[in-house]
């Protein structure tokens, strides 16, 4: 089975080149939202910015901090991240606080579960998932997103290995974490969301868009096989961005299947 390596970014890493990364071939991406206490510092921008590339998967995490009320968090998660897109999903990044966080982890997910309409990730550090979060094997039925410096794969369930945080990609500078998964970019996404189905471009016949009032741009296209798919793209400060020839319309989810199926 391939590999794929992917990054995931914060604030801390100030700027990110997406067509030099898409370029050197990495599809996926992870990007932090929320640090807990309020949005990350490249947030909406940096949102909005990743969502005009090609990327075949985009996830949004928040680090959840121990002082605060889960769900409340977790709510204001949401609020920052917006409505998803087709190729996006939501992660909680668990790793701080003392005695058992099970509790605190299925309050965020109770909430985010509900508003993604599909299970969230779990991340966290190999010992802390095991010491603090009741073990790996009891987050099955939701990805989980390990987190182990070394060369050796972790043995414990996971889906995907966070296993550097010195990590060299194109677009980005410096050292950053680095992450496997064992599959292809399209693997990784139903992975992480599950049931979300990427369109190839040489399937598209028609494609079809309006402006909302609030300036949204809602964007429909037609498959060869007669299926429908939809993605948005609010306007930013001065325009949506630009759709590039020859590209794939990014985060397109399945409206209707093709007739007959």
């Amino acid at each position: 089975m391939p590999d794929i390596r992917l990054a995931d970014i914060s604030e801390f890493q100030s700027n990110i080149d997406a067509p030099a990364y898409l370029g050197g071939g990495y599809k996926c991406l992870i990007v932090r939202a929320h640090n807990g206490y309020r949005p990350d510092n490249k947030w909406p921008g940096r949102r909005d910015y990743l969502r005009g590339y090609d990327f075949t998967a985009l996830g949004f995490y928040q680090y959840l901090v121990s002082d605060r009320d889960a769900a409340t968090q977790a709510r204001e998660f949401c609020s920052t991240v917006g409505p998803l897109r087709g190729n996006e999903f939501p992660i909680l990044d668990l790793e701080v606080g003392s005695g058992s966080q099970t509790a605190r982890a299925n309050a965020w997910f109770d909430v985010v579960d509900a508003w993604a309409g599909f299970p969230g990730t779990l991340y966290s550090g190999e010992s802390f998932g095991n010491s603090n979060l009741g073990g790996w094997s009891q987050w099955e039925g939701r990805p989980r997103w390990i987190a182990a410096y070394r060369s050796s794969e972790p043995t414990a369930p996971h889906e995907l290995w966070q296993n550097t945080d010195h990590a060299s990609f194109p677009g980005l500078s410096g050292g950053v974490d680095g992450n496997i998964f064992h599959g292809t970019d399209e693997q990784f996404l139903s992975t992480m969301r599950p049931g979300a189905e990427v369109l190839p471009l040489e399937d598209y016949m028609a494609i079809a868009a309006c402006v909302a009032d609030n300036g949204t741009m809602h964007v429909f296209v037609e498959a060869s096989d007669g299926s429908v798919w939809y993605t948005y793209q609010p306007k930013g400060s001065t325009s949506w961005n630009g759709g590039k020839p020859g590209k794939q319309v990014a985060g397109l989810s399945k409206l209707a299947p093709a007739p007959g199926k």
